[in-house]
């Protein structure tokens, strides 16, 4: 029983290679003798933002410089998206775990792995560098696309890749006092990656922001 008792209480600590897929954390969920939590580190200097589609007290999140902290209050699942300080924007997948459990997972970028990065990832950094991806190309575009009294928005290029697609939007803030610029908001049912060159815009300012959409068949 103790064997037993200590195998269901186990915690693990996981290294995952940074993809195109959600990333699966196995978080326990809190009762009145135990408050276990997940920690999530980033490739990141600092975490800017978090969107997620919870119930009110079914997750408790807690941002520290590049780790964050997850807790299930309630037995429930979901997705969590969080905006990295560099514009990207990870997915994760959290599910209860009644046995073995995620006690860290450190999320590496996909050049420590050794391998060629997943596709969305090669396509985001390409229009990050304005360069053009060894699969696919780059197409000029000028179309409005938002505006309002504070941002306005206009295409700028298009990137076309065997399975993916990415939208280069100019981004100006024309009103009279700073914006701030939240990737974690935009939402899609293709999208998967987001990244913004500045998150926050001075009266005139323009920045960048990169969509990459998964070409649905």
């Amino acid at each position: 029983m103790i064997l037993l008792a200590a195998a269901v209480l186990c915690q693990e600590t996981r290294e995952v290679f940074l993809s195109d897929r959600p990333i699966e954390l196995r978080v326990p969920v809190t009762t009145d003798a135990r408050h276990p939590a997940t920690v999530v580190t980033f490739p990141e200097e600092s975490l800017e933002a978090l969107v997620a589609g919870w119930n009110e007290g079914d997750l408790s999140v807690e941002r520290r410089r590049q780790n964050l902290f997850v807790k299930l209050l309630r037995r429930s699942e979901g997705d969590l998206h969080v905006l990295g300080a560099s514009g990207m924007l990870y997915r994760l997948a959290v599910r209860p775990s009644e046995g073995a459990y995620d006690g860290q997972v450190r999320i590496l970028p996909p050049a420590a792995s050794g391998r060629t990065e997943p596709e969305p990832v090669e396509l985001l950094r390409a229009m990050r560098l304005g360069r053009v991806p060894a699969r696919g190309t780059v197409l000029r575009a000028e179309e409005a696309v938002y505006e309002s009294p504070e941002i306005a928005a206009r295409m700028a290029y298009v990137y076309d890749a065997p399975s993916y697609r990415g939208f280069v939007v100019r981004v100006e803030n024309v009103s009279a006092r700073s914006q701030s610029l939240d990737p974690s908001r935009f939402v899609g049912r293709d999208l998967v990656l987001v990244g913004a060159r500045d998150l926050l815009l001075r009266p005139g300012e323009r920045t960048l922001l990169y969509l990459v959409f998964w070409k649905a068949p």
